[in-house]
């Protein structure tokens, strides 16, 4: 395995100051992967600073990162010359690889502590999708609830219905015998319920102040609906 002659960005630094140099390069094998060439307003200096801001990008992108690399410095050619000419060159890593394999943490270079592995990041993509699904089945179930609360309109003979629940069969029969047996008298209609039909009336008024109305659309209903009419009594018989 070839050792690098310089490890940590320090090293590096402290190395690239004590060379001259008007262009600088970064291998990894012949791969180029960086490279910076100084022009009339700047110097060493500012090409040591991009360096710098490249190496301080590799190691956020993965702060344990020892790949061997290489650096290429040139120089400007001479006055007939087109091309950069290589000067010094050495190898380097951003931080020390028999440190990383030993579980060492304190590597060159101060690993990232914000750095999430690809597995925490999946877990964590995995958790948000999981509240996110969770979330919307509360507000489905909050919004079946609130769909259940829901009253649904309440139209005449529901208003008779909820009304008069309890002395509404004595009046639907004296209604009927009324209705269909006009030729009879109370006293031979012989239904027991000891009050006649005003006096229900009257306390009825006291729950439902339409009760009228609502009596006479019930008689227009049997006039015009007698089936209707017979199941809406039956039904409310049944209650």
């Amino acid at each position: 395995m070839k050792l690098a002659e310089f490890i940590g960005i320090d090293a590096i630094n402290e190395n690239l100051e004590n060379l001259n140099f008007d262009a600088i390069g970064v291998y990894c094998g012949k791969l180029e992967k960086f490279k910076k060439i100084a022009t009339e307003d700047s110097e060493e200096a500012d090409l040591i600073q991009s360096f710098n801001q490249w190496a301080e990008r590799m190691l956020q992108s993965n702060p344990i990162n020892s790949t061997l690399y290489s650096i290429q410095l040139y120089e400007f050619p001479k006055a007939d010359g087109k091309n950069l000419r290589g000067t010094t060159s050495f190898t380097f890593m951003l931080t020390d690889r028999t440190k990383v394999n030993s579980g060492n943490t304190n590597v060159s270079g101060a690993i990232n502590a914000n750095y999430i592995s690809q597995k925490e990041l999946n877990l964590a993509l995995e958790n948000q999708r999981l509240a996110f699904e969770n979330s919307l089945l509360q507000k489905q179930i909050e919004d079946d609830n609130e769909y259940e609360e829901e009253e649904e309109p309440i139209g005449a003979i529901g208003q008779i219905q909820n009304a008069v629940m309890e002395k509404l069969p004595q009046l639907i029969d004296m209604l009927i015998a009324g209705f269909l047996t006009p030729q009879k008298t109370q006293s031979n209609m012989n239904l027991g319920i000891g009050s006649n039909i005003d006096d229900i009336i009257v306390e009825f008024k006291t729950i439902n102040p339409n009760i009228e109305n609502d009596l006479a659309k019930l008689l227009q209903i049997a006039k015009e609906k007698p089936t209707l009419f017979k199941m809406l009594i039956e039904n409310l018989r049944s209650m």
